[in-house]
C-alpha cells in the first residue's frame, strides 16, 4: 500500500540521519592522556600481560593480555601510535570502548581477542563498540569474539586501498550486538557501520557469523554502509556472512528501522560499487537488504529467511521485507544496481506476496529484481535453523576456523559473568 512505502522510506530516512548525526562524532581525532592508566611501550613481539587495568600503546609491536576499564569514557586499549600495532590473544572486559584508534592513521591488526562489554558506569550512554577506528591506515580484523558490544565503527579512511592500506574484517564470531543504556532505552548502532569510507580498493567482509537474541540485543543495520564504497575496478566484497537477528528492544514492538545490510547515506557519488553475495540473513525485522541510496550496487546469491516469529511462537509484528530499493534522498544519480538469483523467505503477516503472509520484495517502483527464488511456504523457526546448518557446512567445506584459537588468559564463563 502507497501509505506503507512512505511511512517506510521516511522512517529509514530519518533514523539514517540521526545515524551519521551520531557516528559524525568519531570524526574529531583526538587523544585523551587518562592518568591511572598502564603504559606500555612495546618492542615487535609479544608483550606479556602486567595486570587487569586499561592501556595505551604507544609504539609499534604485538600485544597481548587482559585489560579491563569499568569506566565508559576510558577504552580497555588505546592506539596512540602510527606505526604497526597488533592485538593478539587479547582478553578485553569494559563500560566503554573496548579498543580506540582516534588518532588518525592507525595500522592495526586484531586476531584471536575476545571482547566483553559490562553495563556502562552512566545513565544514558551506550554499551562501547568492540573496536572504533577514525581515518585510519589499514585495519585487519580476524577470528576474534565479542559479546554485548556496540560492535565495530569504521569513520573515514586515510590508506591508499593497496592491499596492505585496507579494511578486512574475516571469520570473526559476535553475540548480542547491544546498544541499550543501563537504565532503559538505548540508541542505534551496528555490527560493521562505515562512515565516509569512500573510493576503498580490496576491502573484504566476510564468513564472520554474527547472532543477534531477541530481547538481549539492540541493533540497527547490521551491516551499514553510509556514504561509502569501493571502486569500479575493485567494488566491496560482502560475502558468506551469517546474520541472525535484527530487533528492535522490545521483540515485540511494531515499528524499527533496522535490517542485515543497507547501502546508505546523502552523497549520491561517494557510495557505490558494492556487491554481496552468498551471506544469509535470518531472523532480521524490517528488512533483511536494502539499498537506500547510491549507484552500482549487486546483491546476489543471498539467503533470506525471516519466519516471523519469536522463539516462543508470538508474532514479530516489525517484519515487513525481504528485500528493498528505494531512494530515500531522492538522489539524482540513484541507480545502475542488479539484484538478483536471491534466495527469499520472508513472513509478513497478512500480506500476500508471494504466498500468504508474506513479502518477499517490496514493491518502490524499480523493477530491478530478477530471478528470485520464493522459498514455498511455510517458513518455520526449524527453517530458520536450518539456514544455520547450511551455512555451516560451507564453513567446514573452506576449512575456516571462526572466531579465536587460543585459550583466553581469562576463561569466558569469568569475564561473562563479570560483565552481567
Amino acid at each position: 500500500m502507497p501509505a506503507q512505502r512512505s511511512a517506510f522510506s521516511n522512517q529509514k530516512y530519518v533514523s539514517a540521519r540521526a545515524t551519521a548525526r551520531r557516528r559524525g562524532v568519531y570524526g574529531r581525532i583526538w587523544l585523551v592522556l587518562l592518568t591511572g592508566l598502564s603504559l606500555l611501550v612495546g618492542p615487535s613481539r609479544a608483550v606479556p600481560a602486567t595486570g587487569p587495568a586499561p592501556l595505551i600503546i604507544r609504539r609499534g609491536g604485538t600485544y597481548t593480555g587482559s585489560y579491563r576499564s569499568t569506566d565508559s569514557q576510558v577504552p580497555c586499549i588505546t592506539i596512540a601510535t602510527k606505526e604497526p600495532v597488533t592485538l593478539r590473544n587479547c582478553v578485553l572486559s569494559g563500560a566503554g570502548n573496548l579498543i580506540e584508534a582516534k588518532q588518525g592513521w592507525a595500522q592495526l591488526t586484531v586476531v584471536d581477542c575476545r571482547g566483553y562489554s559490562l553495563l556502562p558506569s552512566q545513565d544514558q550512554v551506550q554499551r562501547g563498540y568492540f573496536l572504533v577506528a577514525d581515518a585510519a591506515q589499514s585495519v585487519r580484523i580476524e577470528n576474534n569474539y565479542f559479546e554485548q558490544t556496540a560492535g565495530i565503527s569504521i569513520y573515514q579512511w586515510n590508506g591508499d586501498g593497496s592491499a596492505a592500506q585496507t579494511l578486512t574484517v574475516r571469520y570473526n564470531q559476535a553475540k548480542n550486538i547491544d546498544s541499550r543504556y543501563r537504565n532503559g532505552g538505548g540508541t542505534l548502532t551496528n555490527f560493521l557501520g562505515l562512515n565516509g569510507v569512500r573510493g576503498l580498493r580490496n576491502l573484504e567482509i566476510a564468513w564472520n557469523e554474527v547472532i543477534n537474541e531477541p530481547n538481549k540485543s539492540l541493533v540497527e543495520d547490521n551491516i551499514a554502509l553510509y556514504n561509502s564504497g569501493g571502486t569500479a575496478q575493485s567494488p566491496f566484497r560482502i560475502h558468506h556472512n551469517y546474520v541472525q537477528g535484527a530487533y528492535p528492544y522490545p521483540a515485540t514492538a511494531a515499528k524499527f528501522s533496522g535490517t542485515g545490510m543497507i547501502v546508505d547515506g546523502d552523497q549520491a557519488s561517494n557510495q557505490g560499487f558494492i556487491e554481496a553475495y552468498n551471506n544469509h540473513f535470518v531472523s532480521t525485522c524490517n528488512s533483511a537488504m536494502n539499498i537506500a541510496s547510491g549507484h552500482d550496487v549487486y546483491y546476489h546469491d543471498n539467503r533470506l529467511v525471516t519466519s516471523g516469529l519469536l522463539p516462543d511462537g508470538s508474532h514479530l509484528p516489525s517484519a515487513y521485507t525481504g528485500i528493498a530499493v528505494f531512494n530515500a534522498y531522492n538522489q539524482a544519480s540513484f541507480g545502475n544496481f542488479k539484484v538478483d538469483n536471491n534466495t527469499i523467505g520472508y513472513v509478513q503477516w497478512g500480506r500476500n506476496s508471494p504466498y500468504q503472509d508474506r513479502q518477499d520484495e517490496a514493491d518502490y517502483g524499480f523493477k530491478i529484481l530478477t530471478n528470485t527464488q520464493h522459498l514455498p511456504n511455510p517458513i518455520t523457526l526449524q527453517t530458520e535453523k536450518d539456514e544455520y546448518i547450511r551455512w555451516l557446512g560451507k564453513v567446514r567445506k573452506q576449512g575456516i576456523r571462526l572466531g579465536p584459537a587460543a585459550q583466553p588468559l581469562l576463561s569466558s564463563s569469568s569475564v561473562a559473568e563479570a560483565a552481567r
